[in-house]
């Protein structure tokens, strides 16, 4: 009796040569290619099947196997309670290596950028891209590394995201990670960290949501902050009365979100409800309709107070925006429920929460006592 070694992957699989899929009404998706097949812990790769001699012809000579015995690779195992299988034992990519033996690589090196050649990017472990990501394309991954630009792309993280030259697209890229995201410069960008966003020179017209803090080693621009914290901009904090910077500290920046949605969603429901209420007469189904919306305006507005409910302040004593440069006009400013406008130009300065109002103090970080 002999072997044959059933595959629960390609073998052959290429990744430099993948063809773009079809979809259902043969239209090609040249958006989603499948760069990369995922594995999961104690997913089968592989099992022994046993075939009589005279079989051996119907199947792919490469894996004719005269023992029971697997290549067993990197982060692959046999099940210990079926010896015919053989098993992931890490989240990756399943392969064949350099020595011909199954293995599951944890780290995802895609070395190009992200676009038309690979499709978007999904996967289970770490990402790195060695390029930038194009327009239109999006990167999902546990830690993801860009060591190019972000364009109009979507990166999303279950962990950290660092992107090394920056974000700048035409349109709006989005970045989300669960722990903390950091980047050269960013314009014209929505980043949600559950934790920190560090931005090493400039953050020009986004949106930055940030579970704790928010660092900006240069200039912050134009756009919009929520954290749960602190902000700390290094040279320049605003651009003037021409351009409107605003920061929110004191809650939790995702649930103000959420809330924040819902409400979009509600005005646009009541706008429609008002215009087929107005009508003289109602044809039977813009009776049903309005019926529809009334109910589903009543289930927003139950969840849009379950959610502000859920909101707590957190401890606003500890909130602060600290600039050692400058803080321009056209700043707004709210810490819990306080709010300040910034109307003439302020240098090196730290604004808290005291008794209820923001209080402006000199300078923006005490100064470090030197030791002999």
């Amino acid at each position: 009796m002999i072997f044959v070694l059933k595959h629960h992957f390609d073998p052959d699989f290429n990744h430099l040569n993948i063809k773009p899929k079809a979809r259902g009404n043969e239209r090609v998706d040249h958006l989603n290619r499948d760069y990369v097949h995922n594995v999961v812990v104690g997913q089968i790769l592989a099992e022994l099947v046993q075939i009589a001699d005279d079989e051996a012809g119907r199947h792919d000579s490469r894996f004719i196997l005269n023992q029971p015995v697997f290549p067993v690779g990197a982060n692959t195992e046999v099940d210990p309670r079926n010896v015919n299988f053989l098993l992931a034992t890490a989240n990756g990519y399943v392969y064949y290596d350099p020595d011909g033996r199954i293995s599951v690589k944890t780290l995802l090196n895609v070395r190009r950028d992200v676009d038309y050649a690979t499709g978007n990017i999904s996967f289970v472990g770490d990402v790195v891209v060695h390029g930038s990501v194009r327009s239109g394309f999006k990167v999902k991954g546990r830690n993801i590394l860009v060591k190019g630009t972000v364009e109009a792309a979507s990166l999303d993280a279950s962990q950290s995201i660092r992107v090394e030259a920056g974000i700048k697209g035409d349109k709006q890229a989005e970045l989300k990670a669960k722990n903390s995201i950091k980047v050269r410069f960013c314009e014209n960008a929505l980043i949600s960290a559950g934790k920190n966003v560090l931005v090493e020179s400039v953050c020009l017209h986004c949106k930055v949501l940030a579970g704790n803090a928010l660092a900006v080693g240069d200039r912050l621009i134009g756009g919009e902050v929520v954290c749960g914290r602190l902000v700390r901009v290094g040279a320049q904090l605003g651009g003037g009365v021409s351009t409107t910077t605003t920061i929110s500290l004191g809650y939790d920046p995702f649930l103000m979100q959420k809330i924040s949605d819902m409400e979009s969603t509600i005005r646009t429901l009541k706008a429609r409800r008002e215009s087929l209420g107005a009508r003289n007469k109602q044809s039977q189904a813009e009776a049903k309709l309005i019926g529809e919306l009334d109910h589903k305006l009543s289930i927003l507005d139950k969840q849009r107070f379950a959610y502000s409910e859920r909101i707590s302040v957190s401890d606003l004593a500890s909130c602060a925006v600290i600039v050692p440069g400058q803080i321009r006009p056209g700043v707004e400013l709210s810490i819990g429920q306080a709010f300040l406008s910034i109307s003439d130009t302020v240098s090196n300065v730290n604004l808290t929460l005291r008794d209820g109002q923001i209080e402006v103090t000199f300078p923006a970080e005490p100064k470090k006592e030197k030791t002999s």
